[in-house]
């Protein structure tokens, strides 16, 4: 559930922050782009997928009314932006009845982005969307994708190095203080897929699964703080008090459950979970996760 807002997009940002990054600023859209060739910095190539972005935040913005809708009762024609069908799609695939495709909003933006620039060339596209990050490998190339326990965390706790052979395109993270709405209690649901949509949707649906009732767990509605929502006149998780151990583990294994559930229908390769103090990850993840702490 996206706080997405299309109002002030006639302000264009777009420059190199080193010698290898490129910041795109536009409206909601706050896009770092990392463009490589087996180690060597590609900058024009960073700066040419800034330019894309800016056109698929605009192709995003001619549909917000559609995507807006509940992505179950939405028909994808061939007559869409790609950008557009691929929200649908993403959120059409998570089967949960309250999802709109404005939860994949960023990953899909990501994703065009990255997926316009590794066919002009490169070994290595990054485009981070505030957080929700499209990767696109090539041959050994790998990425270090930090995982914090909060979203607001100041550094990450765990590290995941992402290889070819991983068939991860996309991370996404999810949960209370982000960007966008939670019904959920987790501080963070990191997700990674095939591609930065079905992240991005998959840690919507994964964070709002931890949901538990406590009087400690404040809510309210979205209009209230932003009239335009996706999702008006349903709940969402302001505030989490001091809970107990039990209900930190049900929240726990409640998005657990979501998560391969996601899994087991081949939408996601893996999902980390945290809530308060205490964390839990898909056995998927194994292999490949590092305790930084």
């Amino acid at each position: 559930m996206s706080a997405y807002d299309d109002r002030n997009v006639a302000e264009k940002r777009l420059e190199a922050v080193d010698d290898r990054t490129v910041l795109v600023d536009y409206g909601p859209m706050h896009i770092y782009i990392q463009a490589t060739d087996r180690g060597r910095p590609l900058i024009a190539l960073a700066m040419e997928g800034g330019r894309r972005a800016f056109g698929v935040l605009e192709e995003i913005a001619r549909f917000l009314p559609l995507l807006k809708r509940k992505a179950a009762q939405i028909n994808a024609t061939a007559a869409l932006p790609e950008v557009v069908r691929k929200m649908i799609g993403a959120a059409q695939k998570m089967e949960a009845a309250d999802l709109t495709p404005m939860a994949a909003v960023a990953g899909a933006s990501s994703d065009a982005v990255a997926d316009y620039s590794i066919a002009k060339g490169g070994t290595k596209i990054v485009v981070d969307n505030g957080g929700d990050v499209a990767l696109r490998l090539k041959g050994d190339e790998t990425a270090r994708v930090g995982i914090k326990t909060e979203i607001d965390a100041s550094r990450p706790a765990y590290l995941l190095v992402i290889r070819v052979d991983m068939g991860v395109g996309g991370v996404a993270t999810s949960g209370l203080g982000g960007r966008s709405f939670t019904k959920g209690i987790a501080s963070a649901v990191t997700v990674l897929a095939e591609s930065a949509a079905l992240a991005d949707a998959a840690a919507t649906v994964i964070a709002n699964a931890t949901y538990v009732e406590d009087p400690a767990i404040k809510r309210y509605l979205p209009e209230t703080v932003y009239p335009d929502t996706d999702i008006a006149g349903e709940w969402v998780t302001g505030a989490v008090g001091e809970i107990g151990t039990a209900k930190i583990d049900e929240a726990l294994m409640q998005g657990l459950a979501a998560a391969e559930r996601l899994g087991d229908k081949g939408l996601i390769v893996g999902a980390f979970i945290a809530v308060k103090r205490k964390v839990a990850w898909t056995p998927t993840l194994n292999p490949y996760i590092k305790d930084l702490r």
